[in-house]
């Protein structure tokens, strides 16, 4: 399985060395993090002194959606209860679906204080938990170690062999063009939008599906009788 492993918000720098220390032990080499730092920590080459190459070649990026591009799919980890209807699943069982083989998968951590916002755990179509006593967890880098661990040894590819699911950040940019227009009806506040998202990711549409799909929702928007009228007063002018 092709990974990333995304850390938003770190917290402690230590843990970003131990996270990638872990990393270079199960071979992934894709590190992004959601932070305002300009550069790694020196604190983080410290505890990651054995994977000089992931905290070199890592990414330093703004917001989630910006770690998320090129993705396939995305997994939040969260002990939280985030009633956000995503596909849910516990460690040490990782389901044959998570990924088709074919694509990127995202795994997304959160800050050691607090973890992930509902904000941000809503981008992920997938939602893990790591199983633990009531009242502590584990450390950050430990649950990445831990991930990493049972996803490359048993996660099992699934899907289509001729066209794959759709990525997630193609799904994100359906929805960011939908919230834009049914943010403006009373009907659909933030929490139904959230929802609104969790469904599109369900569908689990091929590239082409996706395509067909986002032509409808634009006709509907802007249907083409209406562009040709537009076009010729346009000329006109």
């Amino acid at each position: 399985m092709d990974l990333r492993v995304i850390l938003v918000g770190p917290e402690n720098p230590l843990n970003v060395g131990f996270v990638a220390r872990a990393m270079r032990c199960f071979e992934v080499a894709e590190l992004t993090l959601v932070t305002g730092w300009t550069e790694i920590p020196a604190e983080a080459r410290v505890t990651g002194v054995a994977a000089p190459e992931v905290l070199d070649a890592a990414r330093l990026v703004p917001n989630l959606a910006a770690a998320l591009e090129g993705c396939a799919t995305a997994v939040a980890f969260s002990r939280r209860p985030l009633n956000l209807e995503q596909r849910e699943f516990e460690l040490p069982s990782p389901p044959a679906g998570l990924s088709s083989g074919q694509g990127r998968v995202a795994l997304v951590f959160g800050r050691e204080s607090n973890g992930l916002t509902r904000e941000e755990a809503v981008l992920c179509p997938w939602l893990c938990r790591i199983p633990s006593t009531p009242g502590i967890s584990l450390n950050l880098g430990q649950a990445v170690a831990l991930a990493l661990y049972q996803l490359r040894s048993r996660a099992a590819p699934m899907g289509s062999a001729d066209e794959p699911t759709v990525a997630v950040d193609r799904l994100m940019t359906l929805h960011d063009f939908l919230e834009a227009r049914l943010s403006r009806s009373h009907r659909f506040s933030p929490e139904r939008l959230m929802h609104v998202r969790q469904m599109l990711y369900r569908l689990d549409m091929t590239e082409t599906e996706f395509n067909l799909l986002f032509s409808i929702v634009r006709e509907l928007d802007d249907p083409m009788e209406e562009r040709r009228l537009r076009r010729r007063a346009q000329a006109k002018d």
